[in-house]
């Protein structure tokens, strides 16, 4: 069997590798070598070596492997914790992400708190006869973001590249926040806050998925949890900058510039996405970003040939799955990955997320957590507690702001503090039990805080909210529903449509933001209080702890191109799977992942 035709078989398992013969795999390496001119970045026995690597793992270690290499394909084994973070590149890339999900929480608390030093006033607007208007141009940045900023980073990043589009996109917060700070009137605030969705809705889209393509398999949980740790590290940022600046609501919305000037400069000292240069046909370019991420040459040998491999098969199986069809073709020269991008689009990528099983059941995971994260109640919390806690709405005094200030404060130091026990656990635990540890803290506590809000003496409620049910509740969020919405929803999707999909995602997550912001004050009046509000809320936290039991699967210590044998599964096994193991689910890994019988054709 040639090098070739021996690819065209569909794979038993989730590694392509694993029924290539040794002389085969040595063939197709060789060809791959030539093929692609690799010889000017990597010597041939490297790439042999990391290709026996990534077929056999640890199982069969290449008797060849210099004291050197063994040493550190052992090391990475057995890494924890910041351990992983000991390459320069990689140290890069988790600050740019770390920067961009600082600026996005830093904005969302000035906006925030920026409500309490009466902008409406200095804007002329009033807070009884405009409040619908106050509550769009509150929301307007979510808003925005969700449906133009998240659909613009797909082009973004289809032209220029991950670390280009982000750029871009901090570009257009930087200037944005600048505008904002020096607007007269409410109409300008409204434009500003409009551009400065289109930026952020962007980032949030893009950042993620950098994160996730750069990190090792092992540790991308912890690196993808970043995005919320460092999220809440800005809401805690914003808060703090709100008790220095408690005059100024133009001082306040100035300062979300500082974390988004310093990821102008960071983004371009990070490599690129090893697997945006792959699908881009810059197969050298793309083994110089992985030995910047990886360290040293006989992983990223290892991890290229194996992208490679994934690719390929996830080319074929997604945009033909009927049709034999080898890697490589003679006819285009061009390997069946880099072909089928060519003839996309992104109307074509769009149809895909719906039309293809394994995509579609992809956006239903995406869909539950990121809408759940918004319907837990964390952000009628967040941005309401002005309204929520204030012992009399119509005469506010500066004593009473001060207080909800220092609760805020309070409520961003917790949100942060919280989320380090869930970076440590991601891993290590996985991300199912985390959600469902979550909501189920969550519907209880919401319960609890629903409860204390019939208390009508207004010192007592507010000691009892926030020590007795906003902190379980700000704990049980900050370890499931905060962090892993992001995480499942940036390493769910192939690569193929990841852009398109982590989109929707962001779309989902945002529009759900914006429109709790715009409406929970009509909501708080039509449930008769903030009660009975927030015990509906509660009762939302149960529905997302049913889907989430059901319908998400536990994805830790799978690579990005092993999501395939997940999501190529019928709904079905995943709900049979879940009842019998509650906690993991027990996916069996016998037949062809990727075969999906007429019959399951019309399965979500």
């Amino acid at each position: 069997m040639s090098a070739d035709t021996q690819h065209s078989s569909r794979p038993t398992t989730d590694n392509p590798l694993n029924d290539t013969e040794p002389s085969e795999l040595e063939d197709d390496v060789k060809a791959f070598h030539s093929r692609l001119s690799l010889d000017i970045v990597v010597d041939l026995r490297t790439l042999l070596n990391g290709a026996r690597l990534a077929k056999h793992r640890l199982r069969n270690v290449p008797s060849d492997l210099t004291p050197a290499e063994l040493e550190t394909i052992s090391r990475e084994s057995s890494e924890k914790y910041f351990s992983f973070l000991q390459t320069r590149g990689l140290l890069v890339t988790v600050m740019v992400t770390a920067c961009a999900a600082i600026t996005q929480g830093w904005q969302q608390s000035t906006i925030n708190s920026s409500a309490l030093m009466k902008w409406q006033n200095d804007l002329h607007l009033d807070t009884g006869d405009d409040m619908l208007l106050i509550g769009f141009i509150n929301a307007a940045p979510w808003l925005s973001g969700s449906l133009i900023g998240t659909w613009l980073s797909d082009p973004l990043q289809e032209r220029f590249g991950r670390r280009p589009a982000l750029f871009l996109s901090a570009i257009f917060c930087v200037a944005v926040v600048i505008g904002t700070a020096h607007c007269h009137s409410w109409k300008t605030l409204l434009t500003c806050r409009v551009l400065l969705g289109v930026g952020i809705g962007s980032k949030a889209s893009i950042a993620p998925i950098f994160a996730a393509e750069a990190a090792p398999d092992k540790h991308r949980g912890k690196i993808l949890m970043l995005w919320q740790l460092f999220d809440a590290l800005g809401i805690f940022l914003g808060f703090f900058c709100a008790l220095i600046v408690m005059d100024s609501w133009r001082v306040l919305l100035a300062t979300a510039i500082i974390p988004a000037i310093v990821l102008l400069f960071l983004v371009f000292m990070c490599p690129e996405s090893p697997r945006f240069l792959i699908q881009r046909n810059r197969y050298a370019d793309a083994y110089k970003s992985l030995l910047e991420l990886r360290g040293t040459p006989i992983q990223a040998a290892r991890d290229l040939y194996y992208i490679h491999a994934q690719l390929q098969t996830e080319a074929i199986k997604i945009w033909n799955p009927h049709e034999e069809k080898s890697w490589w073709s003679e006819r285009e020269q061009i390997y069946a990955y880099q072909s089928w991008i060519n003839r996309g689009n992104f109307f074509k990528r769009m149809m895909c997320l719906a039309t293809n099983p394994r995509t579609r059941r992809a956006c239903t995971v995406a869909l539950i957590v990121m809408a759940s994260q918004q319907l837990c109640g964390i952000n009628v919390l967040a941005f309401y507690s002005s309204a929520l806690l204030n012992a009399d709405q119509s005469n506010p005094s500066k004593h009473s702001d001060t207080v909800i200030q220092w609760y805020n404060f309070s409520f961003g130091l917790a949100n942060f503090l919280f989320t380090l026990p869930a970076y440590i656990f991601i891993d290590s635990r996985g991300r199912r039990p985390l959600l469902l540890a979550s909501f189920i803290g969550m519907f209880l506590s919401l319960i609890a805080v629903s409860g204390f809000f019939k208390i009508e003496a207004h010192g007592t409620r507010l000691i009892l909210v926030a020590v007795f049910s906003c902190v379980p509740f700000v704990f049980f969020y900050s370890i499931g529903a905060g962090p892993i919405p992001f995480t499942l929803s940036a390493e769910v999707f192939p690569l193929c449509v990841r852009e398109v999909g982590m989109s929707f995602s962001v779309m989902v997550n945002f529009l759900g933001l914006g429109l709790l912001v715009l409406f929970v004050p009509e909501l708080t009046s039509g449930f008769n209080g903030e009660g009975n509000l927030l015990f509906f809320f509660s009762g939302l936290n149960l529905l997302a702890l049913i889907l989430v039991f059901f319908l998400v699967p536990e994805t830790k210590d799978v690579s990005l191109e092993d999501m395939n044998s997940i999501f190529g599964r019928a709904t079905g096994e995943h709900i049979r799977d879940h009842l019998r193991s509650p906690l993991y689910g027990r996916p069996s890994r016998q037949g062809d992942c990727w075969s999906i019988p007429p019959q399951e054709s019309q399965d979500v």
